[in-house]
């Protein structure tokens, strides 16, 4: 970003990703300190359907230049394709092992979907007696940078690397770029062959893909209408010998990667150890706090709200101390007695429900794909207890008047909750037994007559 005394410039490469949602408060401070007449450029391979809104909502009077259409490679841009047939996954690391060793020795970036994989193929490359580097997100940044200025310096001949290299890198004189594994979509497709044939110079992009990336294979056939795509085949009988060859390493590659684990396990606590060390000697530990974000004002408003908050809790505190034990009680008595009329008044109206048990078990369970009866429908399959004259629930020792001799309560729900003998055995028998089906069927036709 460049300044003068009368408007800012302000420059986002790869715009799609500087928009994202991780880099939301970083660009919000960038253009914070920018004035509201700068001018504004935005550079991706990619332009998405986000940039174009953002440029029609925030700028004025915006221009858009295309070198070629959104999803196009470039022109030199050799394309080819490796097919990875239904159970040979495992091909993959023979495969790449034999392009870069046989063919593509110099100047390669090999592209693979994991971490564990990028160190993985470096190490394999390595004993195959390739001098390779690799790029990913665990190394620290100093890694990195050594990594790539190796890689540009021509110290080392094939870079590995995940996605983190698939953007925002220039480097000069990479003829092949190699995927391992195809990426999610076009448009990192898009990024990756970029990193070759750039500048109007030529370069050659492989890629293998399996059965389940045939779709993305289409989508790339698709958008490269104009252009000739090539099959490239391996022969069998050479992925069978590298096969071979990384079977007889492969505890050899276990053995380096345990070892460069313990070695990053042994750098971190090394730094850590350094960290602690340094923040004890100068008396900064425990005060570090990210600021560089906020603003004065902020920083003043977010003071004063931890001071009001810490001198509630000392107020709390010394109100709390200066209280008896009797008041203590009292109000503990008195939460208590709130919690309980709490309680009351949600169980209050609270209604008894009569459902029908599934009668089809599986595994000793209810079935639970039956459908849920209604509420008039399950009360007609509830079994009648002690039946009265008028079709109504009467428990043993129901007399006239609501009062009962035996200490039974009374209507239709006392009926439900009765537990002598004679209600629990006619229950059981349940809707499907024949002596209950003609007890219904004469009550029924009993309160139909009256």
């Amino acid at each position: 970003m460049s300044s003068s005394p009368l408007q800012d410039v302000l420059v986002l490469d790869e715009a799609d990703r500087m928009l994202e949602e991780a880099f939301r408060d970083q660009m919000n401070e960038l253009i914070r300190l920018c004035a509201e007449n700068r001018q504004t450029l935005l550079f991706s391979a990619t332009m998405t359907e986000e940039i174009d809104e953002l440029a029609s909502m925030s700028l004025k009077k915006p221009v858009k230049i295309f070198i070629n259409e959104n999803t196009d490679t470039a022109l030199k841009l050799r394309q080819e394709f490796i097919r990875i047939r239904a159970g040979r996954e495992s091909d993959r690391e023979s495969i790449v092992a034999a392009l870069v060793t046989r063919t593509f020795q110099t100047n390669t970036i090999v592209f693979v979907r994991t971490k564990k994989d990028c160190q993985r193929m470096q190490i394999l490359l390595g004993l195959l007696g390739i001098k390779v580097g690799q790029m990913q997100s665990s190394l620290t940044q100093g890694q990195r940078i050594e990594s790539l200025s190796k890689f540009k310096k021509g110290e080392i001949d094939v870079l590995v690397s995940t996605d983190l290299a698939s953007r925002g890198l220039d480097i000069e004189g990479v003829q092949t770029v190699i995927n391992m594994n195809m990426p999610k979509s076009i448009k990192q497709y898009i990024h990756r062959v970029g990193r070759t044939a750039r500048a109007g110079k030529a370069g050659r992009s492989i890629s293998l893909v399996g059965e389940e990336e045939r779709k993305l294979l289409k989508e790339i056939v698709n958008s490269n209408a104009d252009r000739t795509l090539k099959q490239r085949l391996v022969a069998p009988e050479v992925v069978e010998a590298y096969r071979r060859r990384i079977d007889e390493l492969e505890e050899t590659i276990q053995q380096i990667d345990e070892e460069d684990r313990a070695e990053k396990e042994l750098r971190i606590a090394e730094a850590s150890m350094a960290k602690t060390q340094h923040a004890l000697e100068t008396g900064e530990a425990g005060n570090e706090r990210r600021v560089w974000m906020m603003k004065e004002s902020q920083i003043e408003k977010q003071r004063k709200r931890d001071e009001i908050r810490q001198k509630r809790a000392e107020e709390k505190k010394r109100v709390q101390a200066s209280k008896t034990p009797e008041e203590v009680a009292a109000e503990h008595e008195a939460a208590f007695h709130v919690r309980a009329a709490k309680r009351a008044r949600h169980t209050k109206n609270r209604r008894i429900r009569a459902v029908v048990e599934s009668t089809g078990t599986k595994g000793g369970r209810p079935q639970q794909n039956q459908k849920k009866s209604t509420a008039k429908s399950s009360l007609r399959d509830i079994p009648l207890v002690n039946a009265g004259s008028r079709g109504v629930q009467k428990p043993s020792g129901f007399k006239k008047g609501g009062k009962s001799s035996g200490g039974g309560g009374k209507g239709f729900t006392s009926a439900l909750a009765s537990v002598s003998r004679k209600s629990v055995k006619a229950a059981r028998h349940g809707p499907e037994d024949s002596k209950f089906q003609k007890a219904r069927v004469a009550h029924r036709l009993k309160t139909k007559k009256r």
